[in-house]
């Protein structure tokens, strides 16, 4: 994933910063998910041109959830307005209060036990929630990808937490370097290899079997169901056998009851609903709010540490989540961190 990261760092200038994970063939993707794929179907020599078949799921690399992904009446991506996906970003440097470089990452772990991030690591910084609708965690957790523990030992929401962050009203997009909010652990889950130069295979056994396919096949053609819409009312016929007595927001009955569940209900759930942006990299090239040295101190918010940012997934109808372009603007006066 080397040349990946390289051309990051490439795409990066002056003004603009890219938050967004390249997708190329042999990307890790979450354990059970389809593999990317990229298969020509006109080459140059052949045809005089070239045409490329993509194949991926729409949680793949760095991606955002709609509430569509839990909730069986709820939006989907293409449903919202451009502008939705522009505002101001605040970075939140969480690293050393519960991220890769806290004492209670460094302590020993139990298997089950990921570093969970309280509603009081949050607390201090309730001025910045107030101010910008877009609020991303910097855990250290993107310099970990590749890493067999990069699935299952990410630093992780509570439902409790997840509660505290609907009650602002402001916050419109939740960004996190991690690749949910909720970690899955398994026995590897203080791994340390590599699994960047692994087979397929011996990527697979790196993660729980629980949340994988029997094997890797070339993915088959998608093709979703179109909508079946009725000539007399209009109404989607799509939902037929659904509880037509169930509140707006259900959840799907065959959705499994964990916690990571829980944290995307809240949040996409909640109306209008927070959506989530998982998988962002390069957070250290931006200004940040560091946790207060003091206890019970707040973060005062500083508008010269906000940006600018974008966040466009592909406009798909009746999209689950999408991978997404994601850039930040710095303001004028401000530099790119170059650590």
């Amino acid at each position: 994933m080397e040349k990946a990261e390289e051309r990051t760092t490439e795409r990066t200038s002056s003004r603009w910063i890219d938050l967004t994970r390249p997708l190329c063939e042999g990307i890790p993707v979450y354990p059970g998910d389809p593999l990317f794929q990229a298969r020509p179907f006109a080459e140059h020599a052949t045809d005089g041109f070239r045409g490329t078949r993509w194949a991926f799921g729409s949680h793949t690399g760095t991606h955002l959830d709609a509430p569509f992904h839990y909730f069986v009446d709820g939006e989907t991506l293409d449903s919202f307005p451009v502008d939705f996906f522009v505002g101001d970003a605040a970075i939140l440097d969480l690293r050393s209060t519960v991220g890769v470089d806290s004492a209670r990452f460094a302590a020993p772990r139990s298997v089950g036990r990921p570093v969970l991030i309280e509603p009081s690591d949050l607390e201090p910084f309730e001025p910045i929630f107030d101010a910008v609708p877009f609020v991303f965690l910097r855990v250290g957790w993107a310099e970990r990808f590749g890493r067999v523990d990069f699935y299952n030992a990410f630093p992780s929401l509570t439902p409790e937490t997840a509660d505290w962050l609907a009650d602002f009203p402001k916050l419109r997009i939740l960004g996190l370097e991690t690749p949910s909010l909720v970690a899955f652990p398994t026995d590897d889950s203080n791994g340390s290899a590599s699994i960047s130069d692994a087979s397929a295979a011996d990527r697979v056994r790196s993660f729980d079997p629980e949340f994988l396919p029997d094997a890797f096949p070339a993915s088959p053609s998608f093709a979703p169901p179109e909508p079946k819409f009725s000539a007399e009312n209009g109404a989607d016929e799509s939902s037929v056998g659904a509880d037509a007595d169930a509140e707006p927001g259900a959840p799907l009955d065959e959705a499994e009851f964990c916690a990571d569940a829980e944290c995307h209900r809240i949040l996409l759930g909640r109306r209008p609903p927070i959506l989530l942006l998982e998988g962002l990299v390069a957070l250290e090239r931006l200004p940040s709010f560091a946790p207060p040295s003091e206890p019970g101190e707040r973060v005062e918010f500083d508008a010269a540490k906000a940006f600018e940012t974008t966040v466009f997934p592909l406009l798909i109808e009746r999209s689950d989540g999408c991978p997404a372009r994601v850039a930040a603007r710095l303001r004028a006066g401000t530099e790119p961190d170059k650590s």
